[in-house]
């Protein structure tokens, strides 16, 4: 699992070089986005997603998302959205959690990387949520 909260945090994910770059320039322009949405005028460097709800990376193997408050994992969720976006060919699903009024955490991960139940519930509510697929 991976967090960002911060432009360091984006730049640290990009030099980790962990993520497909179709993939990784995707979270880089929702983590951008969020910034001109939310940063009030605030220097980039400065400015954090912490107080709005983060973005968080699931990947393979992710089975324990009680740190980003998923005490019962991502399929107990009820997420306000899921939507499946194709980033180059790389196919993910984006996921919006809201935990209060104030704070939503996005959720990303690549299709096929989970359980064959998990892969069923994520195409399913993207299906049901109508927001079809984006690129």
């Amino acid at each position: 699992m991976r967090i960002i909260m911060t432009a360091a945090d984006v730049t640290m994910l990009r030099q980790a070089n962990v993520l497909p770059l179709d993939y990784m320039n995707y979270l880089e322009e929702e983590f951008l986005g969020l910034y001109h949405a939310l940063g009030c005028d605030q220097p980039l460097e400065g400015w954090s997603l912490e107080r709005d709800g983060y973005m968080v990376v699931i990947e393979a193997g992710d089975h324990n998302l009680q740190p980003v408050g998923l005490t019962d994992g991502l399929r107990q969720s009820t997420p306000e959205f899921v939507e499946l976006v194709t980033t180059g060919n790389q196919p993910l699903y984006r996921i919006g959690v809201l935990y209060n009024n104030d704070f939503m955490m996005l959720f990303y991960t690549l299709v096929g990387i989970h359980d064959a139940e998990t892969e069923t519930w994520l195409r399913e509510m993207a299906e049901q949520d109508g927001r079809g697929e984006k690129s």
